[in-house]
């Protein structure tokens, strides 16, 4: 899975200028899981938009004598990226190439299957022990390669 041309495939994935609405379109969390999910259900299937950093927040927490505080900020470039940064590494874990940065990646379900099932299906075919990436990769590409095939999509 990791050659050369598999890389193209993140730049084979459409771009859309604004993000998509809809519950035909569900936006895949910005971590390792999201970018496997968008990785095993390949270009076609993907819709990726410029991002914008600072539309993002960062929430702060700090603790004092003087109690706790909580507020948002808006995301620093060097947060942003870090979490490229860790999100590559483990697509790297599980065999992937590195997902490019700047965007948002957008994935197109199936009729009826909905981001509540999406989440809810994964977790139920994760086993407790899956802590690697490379453990949980196999189980995150059965269940999309699943959502398509039962669908027919």
């Amino acid at each position: 899975m990791n050659s050369r041309s598999d890389a193209g495939r993140w730049d084979d994935v459409p771009l859309s200028p604004t993000p998509l609405t809809g519950d035909e379109y569900v936006e895949l969390t910005e971590n390792g899981w999201g970018a496997l999910i968008g990785w095993y259900a390949g270009p076609a299937r993907l819709i990726r938009v410029p991002d914008q950093v600072e539309a993002h927040t960062t929430r702060v927490s700090c603790s004092s004598p003087a109690g706790d505080k909580q507020y948002s900020r808006p995301r620093t470039h060097e947060e942003q990226v870090d979490i490229d940064a860790d999100i590559n590494d483990y697509l790297h874990d599980c065999g992937a190439p590195a997902r490019p940065a700047g965007y948002r990646w957008f994935l197109r379900l199936p009729g009826g299957y909905g981001q509540d099932r999406l989440w809810a299906d994964l977790n139920a075919a994760l086993p407790s022990s899956a802590i690697h990436p490379a453990d949980i990769a196999p189980r995150i590409s059965e269940v999309v390669q699943g959502i398509y095939t039962d669908s027919g999509r």
